[in-house]
């Protein structure tokens, strides 16, 4: 059964005039600040008039671009910057006013839970451990010895486009943000070691199931969009997988596309479900697949993953 993302959600805001329908809300483990939020909710709502003004609804604190760490709680959203006040506006003219706030229909984009390297990304999975040979968010370094021996079992090559929707990153021309652009045998470009980095294999679902995202505008700042029962959020990605000179570096684009899909999956609305992945031998895979949300969707993936091991 899927897990919903939003039962442990602190914050939550609100488009005032249906004050017990929430817009959306998220889990602050305290990496987000109050700027971030608001980049946040600029992903998140499409307002006819800008900026917003947002406002927390016990304090009626206003929320302003700084460094602070959000404080938890309920917010309400304004349009326009404007706060109610019966001396400037009638109840009639807040209405119109609030009434162009609307939530985003950006679509997201599942990703298949149980995909596995195949011999197609051989090549993408050696580049990643020889650039990076750590964990790149927990910062557990593979041991020199394990290196020799080949020895990578805690640790995978982790993708942050799915290679799964190959076709979408050849429709949106991913492929030619790459410092492989030009060659040939690189194919489409999303096995470009630009499109990943070196985790641990936990912290490789969690960035699958849109659970953990790095913001590359907020200096790298990881992000945990659920519990953080092992300590991840805040920390920054290590420099390792991202150095300028190097011109397979992880790439910022990348990166800033799996973050806008981890706010779409975790913060609009009730959130998008949590996928089982860990499935019993004997389990009805499929059956468990179809029985669930987004049922054909999930299923056109796994066969898109089981594809890529065709040579």
């Amino acid at each position: 059964m899927p897990i919903n993302r939003s039962l442990s959600r602190n914050v939550t805001f609100y488009d005032t005039t249906k004050p017990d329908e929430a817009l959306g809300g998220l889990i602050q483990n305290g990496s987000i600040t109050e700027a971030n939020f608001l980049d946040i909710l600029g992903i998140l709502l499409v307002v006819e008039r800008s900026p917003i003004r947002v406002q927390e609804k016990i304090s009626s604190r206003i929320v302003s671009r700084t460094d602070m760490p959000l404080e938890t709680g309920a917010y309400d959203i304004y349009c326009n910057g404007m706060y109610y006040n019966p001396l400037i506006y009638s109840l009639a003219q807040l209405l119109i006013l609030l009434a162009a706030i609307q939530v985003s229909n950006e679509p997201w984009i599942p990703r298949s839970v149980s995909y596995q390297i195949s011999s197609r990304e051989d090549n993408f999975c050696h580049e990643i451990r020889f650039r990076d040979r750590k964990c790149v968010i927990s910062g557990v370094s593979v041991p020199e010895i394990h290196i020799k021996a080949n020895n990578w079992a805690i640790f995978e090559a982790a993708y942050i486009f799915p290679p799964e929707h190959e076709s979408l990153w050849i429709q949106s021309h991913h492929g030619q943000r790459t410092a492989d652009k030009d060659n040939a045998t690189v194919s489409s470009g999303i096995n470009s070691p630009q499109n990943g980095f070196l985790l641990l294999a936990s912290l490789q679902q969690m960035l699958n199931q849109y659970l953990v995202s790095i913001n590359p505008d907020d200096g790298y700042k990881v992000v945990v969009f659920d519990m953080d029962l092992l300590g991840y959020d805040g920390k920054i990605l290590d420099p390792v997988c991202r150095k300028p000179a190097d011109p397979h570096c992880v790439s910022d684009q990348f990166l800033r596309w799996h973050f806008r899909q981890s706010v779409l999956a975790n913060v609009r609305g009730a959130g998008e479900p949590i996928f089982e992945h860990d499935f019993p031998p004997g389990t009805d895979m499929v059956g468990e697949i179809l029985a669930g949300p987004y049922a054909r969707e999930r299923f056109e993936l796994e066969i898109a993953a089981w594809l890529r091991e065709v040579p």
